[in-house]
């Protein structure tokens, strides 16, 4: 048994060489976290920091990226996974016409309020707006989020003093400025919780400090709107970006075909942004109820195991991974049974996302994605190459992969995956064109 299954290995890794030796990986950065494909970038550069979202990439990546492709100023730009908007606000930034889907309500909120022209009018009305903020007494608050999980990661001083500052910004008139009291105090929640976000989710804080009253987190909300008016000022939009709230594996049509797509779609690496944003998604109204997330699930990638999926997309899949890599899983003790289907389903999707693009990509358009490979039971899931093969199968052809950044698996995958297997734990950049 024990060589049969090191038979299959064999057989899937070596795969993977004859498509390297065809398509050779160049190696462009090893760093684990000091890379153009991490968020970390980002948390510098004005308005992108307005909210972290440690799946992004940064915009200095994304700037690079158009530049090298293009140098018209009539280029189209587009994330078929906007996120939070760094692509958008970019491209807007560099004056290119850009447009994003995302099904994802509140990373669309988000990119919205970023990718928002603030005229000086807007910002009058955010400064004085910030002055009553800064004075009032609060004396009324909402009722909390129907989920006593996302409560529990709030002492009872702070969950009151959240409810009290929500309240008030729910009377806000001016929609440009209610949003940006609501960023801020969204983009804050973490900082003020009792758990941090950890991997699928969240972990208690080891050192966590109590805000004492309400005037702390009052405080911390004054200093991200002040950031905001600095941002305001000091980035200039050259062209208004589009976000459209719609999924990438349906049939979709964009005003204007795409010169260049850059984007990073979910990896199939069992997270559940249900989970790891549950906290922002709750107490921003986006989850109502508990149908809520079972319903977002519904409607994403298929890139984890904590819905029992539908049947969908399988004529896009891939062959080695319905079959080979399916068959092998499904016989190694995984930490969850589900990781094989997931697979299917996942590299499914990517295939449907890939052929729902086409239709809106102008003749001989760059098609950049960013993915990350995994490993389960020890073998390498190679997404960088499986993805390629997809686009390869529905007309596109491959410019190049490049591997920016080197992945650490667990500590129980790192002690069974083989040596030579590990140069395939990589973050990459796959670069294609529409014929």
């Amino acid at each position: 048994m024990v060589l049969e299954e090191i038979n299959i290995v064999d057989t899937i890794t070596d795969y993977y060489n004859r498509f390297e030796n065809e398509y050779p990986i160049e190696l462009i950065n090893s760093k684990q976290f000091d890379t153009p494909v991490n968020f970390k970038q980002a948390k510098g550069c004005p308005k992108h920091r307005w909210f972290t979202y440690k799946e992004g990439f940064s915009p200095i990546f994304v700037a690079d990226f158009i530049q090298r492709f293009s140098s018209l100023k009539s280029t189209v730009v587009f994330d078929p996974f906007g996120g939070i908007g760094t692509t958008v606000l970019e491209s807007s930034i560099l004056g290119y016409s850009a447009f994003s889907n995302d099904i994802n309500p509140l990373s669309n909120y988000i990119s919205k309020i970023k990718n928002t022209i603030y005229d000086s009018n807007d910002i009058t009305n955010l400064e004085s707006t910030l002055k009553v903020f800064n004075k009032i007494n609060f004396d009324r608050k909402n009722n909390p989020p129907v989920n006593n999980t996302v409560n529990s990661y709030f002492d009872e001083s702070t969950l009151d003093s959240i409810l009290q500052i929500q309240y008030w910004i729910d009377t806000l008139e001016i929609p440009k400025i209610k949003n940006l009291f609501n960023l801020a105090l969204l983009t804050n929640l973490e900082k003020v919780s009792t758990h941090r976000k950890d991997g699928n989710g969240v972990k208690r804080k080891k050192n966590f400090n109590q805000i004492k009253d309400l005037s702390v987190l009052k405080d911390i909300i004054s200093e991200k709107i002040n950031e905001f008016l600095h941002d305001i000022n000091s980035t200039k939009i050259n062209s208004l970006g589009v976000v459209y709230e719609q999924s990438s594996f349906d049939p979709y049509s964009l005003p204007k075909k795409a010169d260049i797509v850059i984007t990073s779609p979910p990896y199939a690496n069992c997270f559940d942004y249900s989970k790891v944003y549950l906290v922002e998604l709750w107490f921003g109204g986006f989850f109502k109820e508990k149908i809520d997330q079972k319903n977002f699930r519904e409607s994403s990638v298929v890139s984890h195991v904590h819905y029992k999926w539908q049947a969908r997309n399988r004529d896009y899949g891939h062959n080695l991974v319905n079959n080979e890599i399916f068959k092998h899983l499904s016989e190694c003790e995984l930490w969850d049974k589900k990781i094989p289907q997931m697979l299917v389903g996942y590299f499914s999707d990517m295939g449907k996302v890939l052929s729902e693009l086409i239709p809106n990509l102008k003749s001989g358009a760059i098609v950049g994605i960013v993915v990350g490979n995994s490993v389960y039971g020890g073998l390498p899931i190679a997404t960088d190459i499986l993805i390629s093969e997809l686009a390869i199968q529905l007309g596109y052809e491959i410019v190049g992969i490049e591997s920016y950044r080197t992945l650490t698996p667990s500590s129980q995958q790192l002690k069974i995956i083989r040596e030579k297997d590990k140069k395939f734990l990589r973050e990459s950049l796959i670069i294609l064109q529409w014929k």
